[in-house]
């Protein structure tokens, strides 16, 4: 696979779908009421906030919770905007960094593997551009979105839009799940389950659930099944060395106690070579301090479990997002954000600011 261009770069132009030029049109009118130039911030709003909820950009929104987290402020300016479309008469430019923006929706169209660029081209478009834009991440910051955890939801998005951003390859609307000519990528989803995935744990989590390439392909749907597997029994072996451990503290000696240690260094918080660093701190502190043998073997299996999660986990990622390039230490900095999110949203919902469906 080639490797990604690097974000400043323009690519040849694409066919946009007709959702993706009024969200361009109501930057245009969002900027043409500050009296400045278009800007990412104007684009990436019209884009969250888009007044047709089916958008592909709305569902990706709805998808990660993420549209909790939009302001009254924000929804009503874009509202307002989007009223004032139709009257508009002054030709409004884009400042350098919306057209750098607009000048990547062919990238993530074909990361995507689509025919046009949509709406959720133009947030992933957006989120990329952040890395310049100081206004742009002031407003993204607390929601935890980053391109790799968007680019899997629009996937998964891909058959369920409106209309007007729907992709060329469809076949029009999806009437039921027994429809012959449905694709096969489609999932559908009850409106309990939908409900269901909006909680602080799923968002906590977002950035680890599988997209749907594995609908289509027999390898990445081995792969979903094996690490289904690998988790089962991880946690089983995780609850034997809890167990271990606390019977090891209370009739041997409690410096068994000290592997608990071992449980701590996840590879959700430390690197591969950190963990097996405090493993091996707490072997030698074993033999010092008389620590049965058989706990440090626990241990083992433990980590050879986490080892193997971590590298499911990665391939699954790097298929969903076809990011070759994609590390462990991306998916700790994703998860980060995504506890980040999960804390905010909680705070929201303790204070009854949410933003509504």
């Amino acid at each position: 696979m080639t490797t990604q261009p690097p974000p400043g770069a323009a690519l040849p132009s694409v066919r946009r779908t007709p959702a993706l030029s009024g969200c361009v049109e109501v930057a245009r009118a969002l900027a043409d009421g500050e009296g400045d130039p278009v800007g990412v911030l104007h684009l990436l709003l019209a884009a969250m906030c888009s007044g047709d909820p089916s958008s592909r950009s709305r569902l990706v929104m709805k998808s990660l919770a993420a549209h909790h987290f939009l302001t009254e402020e924000a929804t009503g300016a874009v509202a307002a905007a989007e009223a004032g479309v139709n009257g508009r008469t002054r030709a409004v430019p884009l400042s350098p960094a919306a057209a750098a923006a607009l000048g990547r929706l062919g990238y993530w169209t074909r990361r995507t593997g689509d025919g046009s660029a949509d709406t959720a081209h133009l947030l992933l478009a957006c989120l990329e551009a952040r890395a310049e834009q100081e206004d742009v991440r002031r407003f993204l910051r607390g929601t935890g979105l980053s391109e790799r955890v968007v680019v899997r939801s629009a996937m998964t998005e891909r058959h369920r839009v409106c209309v007007q951003d729907r992709q060329p390859s469809d076949r029009g609307p999806i009437l039921s799940p027994g429809r012959p000519d449905r694709p096969a990528a489609y999932s559908f989803e009850t409106r309990a389950r939908q409900q269901a995935k909006r909680t602080v744990r799923s968002i906590g989590m977002r950035s680890e659930n599988s997209g749907v390439a594995h609908v289509s392909s027999r390898v990445q749907s081995h792969l979903v099944r094996l690490h289904i597997w690998v988790r089962l029994w991880a946690q089983l072996v995780v609850l034997c060395t809890l167990a271990a451990t606390a019977w090891a503290s209370l009739t041997v000696t409690a410096w068994s106690a000290l592997w608990l240690a071992s449980q701590l260094a996840r590879r959700q918080n430390l690197s591969p070579a950190a963990r097996l660093a405090v493993d091996l701190a707490l072997l030698i502190a074993s033999a010092v301090l008389g620590i049965p043998w058989w706990l440090a073997l626990l241990a083992l299996v433990n980590r050879v479990f986490d080892l193997l999660d971590g590298r499911l986990l990665l391939l699954q990622v790097k298929s969903d997002t076809g990011d070759p390039a994609l590390t462990e230490k991306d998916i700790r900095a994703d998860r980060r954000e995504d506890r980040r999110a999960a804390g905010l949203y909680r705070v929201l919902k303790l204070t009854g600011k949410l933003a509504p469906e």
